[in-house]
């Protein structure tokens, strides 16, 4: 007969404050990226990033810890991912609440009415390459995940995995004359993969 293994009340309660500090560490960003924070709460970021590296040198034995660490672990790192991008975005002004607040502001300037400012407002419709690039960007971020769960290096370019996508689909579409393609990432055998499935 299998032995119980017993849950680690304290372990527990580090897990529910991770979960929580992850939580509110997202808000924070948020804050700043609204232009409510004037500071970056890059402390707070390094905080959560230090609990999660204390609850990875614990002993678990607990198989059902075990699985509620991995999967905040997996939240932890899209979490990460979503900041840095972002980050990136605010460093170089592109980020889209700083060119909202730069148009609003310049509507402002030129004297447009209500009307028109809310006409300008309006979110435009992407266009296919737009779209496309979305998609291919949304694939790159899934793939380049899957390979740090999976302790693959993740210094990837990706122009690079973008060209060899839109190649897969060009093949793709000549060889079952579908309309569109979808990717899946996948793990297998303890390797991150991106598999192409043509769409009729």
């Amino acid at each position: 007969m299998a032995k119980v293994q017993k849950a680690d009340k304290g372990l527990n309660t580090r897990l529910d404050e991770f979960e929580k500090q992850m939580f509110v560490l997202k808000l924070t960003y948020e804050k700043y990226f609204s232009g409510q924070e004037p500071i970056e709460p890059v402390r707070d970021r390094d905080d959560v990033r230090r609990m999660l590296r204390d609850l990875q040198l614990e002993t678990i034995n607990n198989t059902a810890q075990r699985h509620r660490l991995t999967t905040l672990k997996a939240r932890y790192t899209s979490l990460d991912l979503y900041l840095t991008r972002n980050l990136v975005l605010w460093e170089r002004g592109q980020h889209p609440r700083q060119k909202f607040k730069a148009d609003l502001h310049e509507r402002e300037r030129s004297g447009q009415s209500p009307e028109e400012q809310a006409a300008a407002a309006r979110p435009r419709r992407l266009t296919p390459e737009e779209k496309d690039e979305l998609a291919f960007r949304a694939v790159f971020e899934k793939y380049v995940e899957a390979r740090k769960q999976c302790n693959q290096p993740t210094d990837l370019n990706y122009d690079s995995v973008r060209d060899v996508l839109k190649k897969q689909v060009t093949t793709i579409k000549t060889r079952f004359g579908c309309k569109s393609v979808k990717f899946r990432v996948t793990v297998e055998e303890g390797k991150a993969k991106v598999k192409a499935v043509p769409l009729t």
